[in-house]
């Protein structure tokens, strides 16, 4: 039995430094594409021979797929790999008072279904969890995928939310305020992830909407409930309680009630949950009352959102939420108001995420956890793939 010197490394060692070299391997090849050999080689940091070696395994663990290019003249084809997207998928949820909103990707983040479930404030607690699951399982059907391909959930939900996914404050859902997401979404060993609603909405738009070149951005998430959210140096900023850029119960702001200036305006019959898009419709078409009361909110939301950008001086404001959708007669007092308010207004852009916003920003989170799982030096060797497990 040979006798380890000093400068030969422990089969430990060995195996830690394997393990390591596959994370880098498998981000390169992740943060790339379908990169060719060379390039993996160069953004790992890596020797070819390590390379290759460790391709060779990431392929037989059906981590990695080798795509060969077709053979032009003379020599071997390039070889180039991508990562199984395919492998998993990852589910966003916005669960909310008025609907549950559910969006399923796979590992690279393309979206493959979304579905909504209607509820409303006073559906019990039971229910909208019931809903959410059912929202999930839509989806999962609806992309012909089965659940036990879904390695992730994250969900994004009104109000305010502690680190272990339990829902501390709801001021718009009655029953709602105590409720474990994280425990019922991740009863079958799924990774859960659970954040505040404007939150993930404003991650949205930092990776995959109007802001994605904006490393600080504010984000006014307006609907039937108002919301801030901060990103800051490319990272969301939950605050040491999650309750960053929380201003809605600050009295002096008047925002939460400052809807109601929109809903005065449109007619006693119309629903309540259609009436801020009636007012939005009738200023679009000039009705001067209706203008008044668009400016009235805008200014609401102005003096909440100018005390944000005071502190910390986006380059970017993005206005999210449904009433993003009335942006053509919002942006502009929104951006008068805020230029009577800030000594420098930032840039204001309003989303073109559309409803799925929330539940595409949960998607995200979702995500973040399943890279941070894979990518961790000290989770041990890659797993092998099954069929079974795809």
């Amino acid at each position: 039995m040979p006798i380890m010197g000093p400068s030969t490394p422990a089969a430990g060692d060995l195996a830690r430094l394997r393990q390591h070299n596959e994370r880098v391997v498998l981000a390169a090849v992740r943060a790339s594409g379908t990169p060719r050999v060379a390039q993996i080689v160069a953004d790992s940091g890596l020797g070819r021979t390590a390379v290759e070696d460790v391709l060779a395994t990431l392929v037989a663990r059906r981590w990695l797929v080798e795509e060969r290019a077709a053979i032009r003249g003379r020599g071997r084809p390039a070889r180039s790999y991508r990562f199984r997207a395919e492998a998993g998928c990852a589910v966003g949820l916005d669960i909310g008072a008025y609907s549950v909103r559910a969006v399923l990707t796979d590992l690279a983040g393309r979206v493959l279904a979304t579905t909504r479930r209607p509820v409303s404030p006073q559906t019990r607690r039971r229910d909208r969890l019931a809903a959410a699951d059912r929202a999930l399982a839509d989806c999962t059907r609806d992309a012909g995928v089965p659940e036990r391909r879904v390695w992730a959930v994250g969900a994004g939900t009104t109000g305010l939310v502690d680190r272990a996914g339990r829902v501390v404050r709801a001021n718009a859902i009655p029953d709602w305020a105590g409720a474990d997401l994280a425990g019922h979404l991740g009863r079958d060993g799924r990774l859960v992830l659970v954040d505040n609603d404007s939150q993930l909405a404003a991650l949205a738009e930092q990776r995959r909407g109007v802001a994605t070149e904006a490393a600080d951005l504010v984000l006014l998430h307006a609907g039937r409930r108002t919301g801030l959210a901060l990103v800051l140096d490319g990272r969301l900023r939950r605050g040491a309680y999650g309750a960053a850029a929380d201003l809605s119960a600050l009295p002096g702001l008047s925002w939460e009630p400052a809807i109601e200036y929109l809903h005065a305006v449109a007619p006693a019959d119309v629903p309540v949950a259609d009436r801020a898009e009636r007012a939005f419709a009738a200023a679009r078409d000039g009705d001067r009352r209706a203008r008044t009361a668009v400016r009235r909110y805008a200014r609401a939301m102005a003096l909440a959102a100018a005390t944000a950008i005071a502190v910390v001086d986006p380059r970017m404001l993005v206005l999210g939420g449904a009433f993003s959708q009335a942006a053509d007669v919002l942006l502009e007092p929104l951006g008068a108001e805020l230029a009577r308010l800030c000594p420098q207004v930032p840039e204001l852009r309003a989303s073109t995420l559309g409803a799925d916003c929330v539940a595409l920003g949960a998607a995200c989170l979702a995500l973040d956890a399943v890279d941070e799982r894979l990518l961790a030096a000290d989770r041990g060797p890659l797993p092998a793939l099954t069929a079974r497990s795809v």
